[in-house]
């Protein structure tokens, strides 16, 4: 077959890369080691019939169930084939892992996490399961007091697990402690039938197709009696007489929640890779309009335009490419911050416990957000065929945007930082040697007298491009609204939730900072480390692109307290349109590098050949309804309306 167009626009965008791709690739997944795992992993999935994507497309309700039970066996089985590793246990004692993580890893049990209830998600502290001792068994009886007390949305429990992780409140002659872990035998081992007073079953279709596959279910307890030792006790403690031992930190159990969100970080950002990668390429073989453009392709100048050449898609798809980067950057700083936390937790150090999980938090709300909407803004990109599933893209958005809801719901979740960031600018003023690295900024607003004269440092464009103006812009955005929210907070007469909207935009600007520092941080890194100056540059790039569109996008907040003049918004403006020039001829090399094999991403458009609309003619062909020529149906349904008014002559 003779190569299309589409094939050689790709391969001659290819061919400009500036930089050598597979440094990106290492710097974004660890080492060559972990490339190599990476792509032994995804071809023992492309190659197994049981993930055949082609086949998943208009099942049931039940189907996809089914599929999905089918999917999670074979996992199963690859993993003991091939021993893939395993994720460590976090809140179980040493004895508890010792016994419960072989049957886990083994798969002798299967487990799902229950926190949420029909009545309450977010809200731990009103969580309506209970958990109470019964001293003369030396068990816990789990109950749910109310069919608003199920748990609900549980991922796995619907039809697959064996054993949950419950949150319920631990009640011990009558005094409540809070919530805390037990892990609830749910259905028999020997015929999966739930145990009495377990009722359990699933929660019915979501309202995307993403997770149609998932079997999401409930459970609602009626005295469930489970052994005392099935309390994860690493920090809390109940003894055999009864006796309660607090945790040296009440928030410790916040670590496991710290885990997941510090994993939902990089995976906003892979998520991001994945439909920024499929619109990338489609954007670079698609033309349209024979539109002169500064980056016309002379040599052809009887082809209409190539998309991506538009300044208009340009400024649309290049910042998501940073952004990308940007949260790859946070997202190993978080994983280096979670590791180092955990290792003083299992010394008794929490010293590090309240930063970690404030931004943690604060990321997974950000990052997760900016995730979705770009997920959403690549199928804008792409155009009409960018709306059909063999894009990509849709079932890619429906898969991943429950993740602004989950693990804390990204509005709610902002509070959490922003108390942190209210109590870190009250140290500042007493004791600001020991406000916390990633806070620092909070210092310059105590002296409102000279924070509030603070204006940008840029004089002319190329200013815009150094890291400590970047991070100044930042910090006092940042640094303006905690110090205005700290004085609302003690205004008479005011509620915490009144200023939901104002925790909002602090959490989110001091998310920002700490994604352009990380970004900044990793550009210094690449150079100590020794990788390529080209691809060094090419980072710079991307980490400058991201500040700039980022304070671009918040110009209000700048220019509210005249910290930015017209005159330098317009010079931001300017480097940013430079910048996104500057990475015309890489950006192809830069999703690349993101290492993804066609199955992964299942679209006709994104391929890595280029074929797009080769790919996308043989996709529908091969379905079902194209099977015959003419459809199920006909006889019941077409030959009434054609000769309802007599016979039609053709």
């Amino acid at each position: 077959m003779a190569q299309t167009q589409a094939c050689k626009d790709l391969a001659a965008a290819r061919a400009k890369t500036t930089f050598p791709v597979i440094d990106l690739t290492r710097y974004i997944h660890g080492s060559d080691e972990n490339i190599a795992k990476r792509r032994k992993i995804a071809a023992l999935i492309a190659n197994d019939p049981v993930f055949n994507k082609e086949t998943r497309v208009g099942k049931s309700r039940v189907q996809d169930v089914n599929i999905g039970l089918a999917m999670s066996r074979r996992l199963y089985q690859l993993q003991e084939e091939h021993n893939l590793s395993k994720e460590d246990l976090l809140l179980c004692t040493d004895e508890q892992a010792k016994y419960w993580g072989p049957l886990a890893e083994n798969h002798q049990i299967i487990g799902c996490y229950a926190q949420t209830e029909l009545g309450h998600g977010s809200n731990l502290s009103q969580l309506e399961t209970t958990a109470t001792l019964n001293r003369d068994s030396d068990e816990w009886i789990i109950h749910s007091s109310t069919f608003t007390a199920s748990k609900w949305w549980i991922g796995g429990l619907g039809a697959i697990a064996t054993h949950a992780l419950i949150q319920a409140r631990l009640i011990i002659d009558g005094k409540d402690y809070g919530a805390h872990g037990f892990i609830v035998p749910i259905r028999s081992l020997k015929d999966h039938r739930p145990f009495p007073g377990v009722k359990v079953g699933d929660i019915g279709p979501k309202a995307y197709g993403g997770f149609s596959k998932i079997d999401n279910g409930f459970v609602r307890f009626d005295h469930h009696a489970i052994p005392r030792e099935n309390m994860l006790m690493r920090f809390a403690k109940v003894t055999r007489d009864g006796q309660y031992v607090k945790p040296p930190h009440s928030k410790l159990s916040y670590g496991s929640m710290v885990l997941l969100r510090s994993q939902m970080v990089r995976g906003a950002a892979l998520t991001l890779a994945r439909a920024v990668t499929i619109a990338t390429r489609y954007s670079t073989v698609r033309r349209q309009f024979n539109v002169p453009t500064s980056r016309r392709d002379t040599d052809n100048l009887n082809l209409e335009t190539q998309v991506i050449n538009y300044p208009m898609v340009q400024a649309r798809l290049f910042p998501m490419v940073a952004q990308i980067y940007a949260i790859l950057a946070a997202g190993k700083k978080m994983t280096s911050m979670y590791n180092g936390m955990l290792s003083e937790l299992m010394q008794g150090d929490i010293s590090s416990l309240a930063e970690v999980h404030a931004i943690s938090s604060g990321l997974k709300s950000t990052c997760t957000t900016m995730a979705a909407t770009g997920v959403e803004d690549c199928r804008k990109l792409m155009g009409g065929h960018g709306y059909s599933y063999f894009s990509g893209i849709s079932h890619l958005w429906s898969s991943y945007v429950p993740s602004n809801t989950y693990e804390g719901d990204n509005f709610l979740l902002t509070q959490q930082s922003a108390r942190y960031l209210l109590k870190q600018f009250k140290l500042a003023i007493s004791e600001p040697e020991k406000v916390t690295p990633y806070s620092k900024f909070v210092i310059n607003a105590v002296d409102q007298g000279a924070f509030q004269s603070e204006r940008s440092s840029v004089q002319v464009a190329t200013d815009w491009l150094k890291p400590e103006a970047q991070l100044a812009a930042f910090g006092h955005r940042a640094g303006r609204l905690v110090a205005e929210l700290a004085v609302v907070v003690q205004e008479k007469d005011t509620v915490w939730s009144d200023f939901n909207i104002e925790c909002w935009k602090l959490c989110h600007a001091h998310s920002q900072y700490v994604l352009a520092r990380c970004s900044i941080e990793a550009v210094s890194q690449a150079t100590a480390q020794g990788m390529s100056p080209s691809t060094v540059v090419v980072l710079k790039r991307l980490s400058d692109l991201f500040s700039l569109h980022t304070i671009q996008a918040s110009l209000g907040d700048y220019l509210e307290d005249y910290y930015l003049s017209p005159k330098q918004c317009q010079t931001l403006r300017q480097q940013i349109k430079s910048l996104q020039e500057s990475l015309a001829d890489d950006v192809v090399g830069l999703v690349d590098a993101f290492d993804f094999s066609d199955y992964y991403l299942n679209s006709a458009l994104g391929s890595s050949d280029g074929n797009a609309y080769q790919h996308l003619w043989d996709r529908a062909q091969r379905e079902e309804i194209n099977q015959t020529e003419v459809v199920d149906g006909y006889k019941e349904y077409i030959v009434p309306i054609l000769t309802q008014h007599g016979t039609t002559k053709l």
